[in-house]
């Protein structure tokens, strides 16, 4: 009698706690560290010389893109793989030494989808923004330039947050754990 009391109560502990814990539900990296750390991001460049100045990370890193001369647009890309799902966010401060922003604009990238966060109106431009994404999704940051030619864009990114996997408490851990070990005694002692 004894026995099953404690059976049943280990497995109604871990039973509650995954409920209050959430397996797998998202954790968030704060910073360009971890999942997010700059050695995990791929910087691609489409007919553009931009660059991405990660001497700052974890705090902030400065994306820099194209001027290369050509006439020809191009753009600037600084993308990694989404480690877990959930909202990221993130602090922008553009600028740009070219007419105004609508001659290299900034924006995110998901999956491939660029979405412009500059007006086009100005020089100099700031906000803060987030989206979701899911786990594996492509997402990162982008600098477009019309023509290549008179000064390029310049984005400084901070306060940067992203959604990491929650891994699974020792508490819940322990207690499936004590629960199974008390079925399977359980068990042998029918025998």
């Amino acid at each position: 009698m004894l026995f099953n009391t404690v059976q049943k109560l280990s497995l109604a502990t871990a039973s509650a706690a995954l409920l209050s814990f959430g397996v797998g539900e998202a954790a968030f990296a704060i910073g360009f560290e971890g999942a997010y750390d700059p050695t995990n991001w791929t910087l691609t460049n489409n007919n553009a010389n931009g660059y991405v100045d990660t001497s700052n990370a974890p705090d902030s890193i400065l994306q820099i893109g194209g001027d290369n001369g050509s006439g020809w647009g191009g753009q600037t890309l600084y993308t990694t793989s989404a480690a877990g799902s959930g909202l990221v966010s993130f602090d922008w401060n553009y600028s740009t030494s070219d007419w105004n922003s609508s001659w290299d604009p900034f924006g995110t990238v998901l999956n491939g989808n660029f979405t412009q966060l500059t007006s086009g109106f100005s020089t100099n431009e700031s906000g803060s923004y987030s989206f979701n994404v899911s786990q594996g999704d492509n997402f990162g940051f982008g600098i477009k330039t019309v023509d290549n030619v008179i000064g390029s864009g310049k984005v400084k990114i901070s306060n940067f947050s992203a959604p990491v996997p929650e891994p699974i408490t020792g508490l819940v851990l322990a207690a499936g754990m004590g629960g199974a070990a008390l079925s399977r005694a359980k068990k042998a002692k029918k025998r």
